[in-house]
Parts: C-alpha cells; structure tokens; sequence
C-alpha cells in the first residue's frame, strides 16, 4: 500500500479554467524532480545572463515575457522538449479536467457572475477528483493519495473543493484521501508543480483552439504527450456536459436551490 501525490495547478481566462497535473508515488517524484531541475540548471549554464530563470513557467515561455522575455522559440522548444523526456522516463500519469465558463453560466443564469470563475475552479477540482479515484480504483487498489497544488490565489477554492467531496457521505471513494497541502511553487521542493503547470497551460490552450475551431490541430507539447505514451486523461465540460452535470446534481436531490443558487 502506498501514498500517491497528486501535484496540481491551474491556467485560465475569462472564458475557459482548466486545472491539472500529475499523479505518481514519491520515488518517482524524487526522480523526476532531480532531473527536472537539473535541465533548468543545465540550461542557465548555457545561458547569457539576461537568460536565466528561476523555474520553467509555461505561460511565461509560450509568450516570451518574464524570465523568456530574451528567449527565442529554438531554445524555448529545446528546454520543452528535455523537459517532456524526462516526464516521459517516469512512471506517472496526468489528469486534467478543463471547463467553459459560458457552459455554466447558461446552464446556471442566475448563479452569482462575479463568483463564476471561482466556482468553475471548485467544479473542475471536484471532476479531477472523481477520475483520480477511478484510476486508484482500477490501477492502484488499496493505495491511497494526497493532493498538492501551488499556493496562491485559489487556496480558498482549492479547500472548499477538496472538502465538498471528502465530507459527501455518499461518496464511497473520499476515504481515497489523506490530504491537500499548499506549496509555493518557487519552493525548491516544490519542482513537480512545474510539471503541473504544463500540463494545465497545454489543456487550457488546446480547449480555447478547439472553441475557436472544431479543426483545431493538437498542440506540439500535448501531441509530444501522445508520442511519447504519456498516460494522460483530460476532460473538457463544454455546453453539452454542463447540463448533464446539472441534470444529474437536480436528480440527485442534494442540491434544492440548484437553480436559484447556481453552483455556489
């Protein structure tokens, strides 16, 4: 029996929040985080000094501002690609569950507007926590996991998520687990929420191309995912799945006021 950690962050707009990240036991994140930070180190080496960088930041690389503000693509693709091998070398997997804000505000119109985003945060936490405990399930039976996402600005949504599934008496998996915990991402110890980072920048970028076009290509970091078979399992709640959402939560009888309330 063993202790998964589940490392998680978040990328999002005014229309679309999409939060993910990596689940693995604690050899692989040793792993994997040593050899992360040993590509970020390796390419300061070989960096000038207006090139350096403290961590990888993926909206920061993919618009050149910050720390990549003097990158050009050949060495931003070059640090995306070390970096997704070594992801590749580890036995870990990635879960991701990205949502339309428009979606819930047509299926909810009179939940609060101002709260929206906050609340299609906690509905995409809650979605990540159901297929963890699908994959527990079916890959991991008997072990357990704890969550740990970048401190910041979400803390209160992340929280009021976790306990809105561990405190539903119903739900047969919450004793699946042991925990969230809130880390900055700039903490040396905290490498794997740069995993994490990628892999909820990439979901939110490919669900806004899919939006603008239904022919959308895949992104090159989240096709480089595929070749590489790294395990992946990601959600898009779209208009059609938010009001299967809402047709199940009015069936279920728990949530009375869904319609005046929204999803507060």
């Amino acid at each position: 029996m063993a202790n998964l950690k589940f490392k998680f962050d978040e990328s999002f707009d005014d229309k679309i929040m999409a939060v993910g990240g990596w689940i693995a036991n604690d050899l692989e994140w040793s792993r994997l985080e040593g050899a992360w930070q040993r590509c970020i180190d390796s390419e300061n080496e070989r960096s000038d000094p207006n090139q350096q960088i403290t961590r990888f930041h993926a909206t920061e690389m993919n618009c050149q501002s910050g720390e990549f503000a003097n990158w050009d693509k050949k060495k931003r693709i070059r640090l995306s690609r070390k970096l997704i091998n070594r992801l590749a070398d580890r036995i870990i997997g990635g879960v991701a569950v990205g949502c339309e804000m428009e979606a819930i505000q047509q299926v909810w119109p009179r939940g609060d507007k101002t709260k929206l985003k906050q609340n299609t945060y906690v509905v995409c936490m809650k979605h990540f926590m159901v297929e963890i405990a699908h994959i527990l399930e079916e890959y991991f039976p008997g072990d357990t996991v704890s969550l740990i996402h970048d401190h910041g600005s979400w803390n209160k949504q992340t929280l009021a998520g976790y306990n809105l599934m561990v405190s539903d008496i119903d739900w047969k998996y919450k004793e699946l687990f042991k925990g969230i915990t809130p880390m900055r991402g700039s903490d040396p110890s905290a490498v794997g929420l740069q995993a994490a980072d990628m892999l909820a920048y990439e979901v939110f970028k490919g669900i806004k191309a899919k939006t603008i076009s239904e022919d959308a290509e895949v992104r090159a970091v989240m096709q480089t995912f595929i070749d590489r078979e790294i395990p992946l399992q990601a959600r898009w709640i779209n208009l059609k799945a938010a009001q299967a959402l809402y047709r199940t939560m009015k069936e279920s009888g728990k949530y009375p006021r869904i319609d005046e309330m929204g999803l507060a």
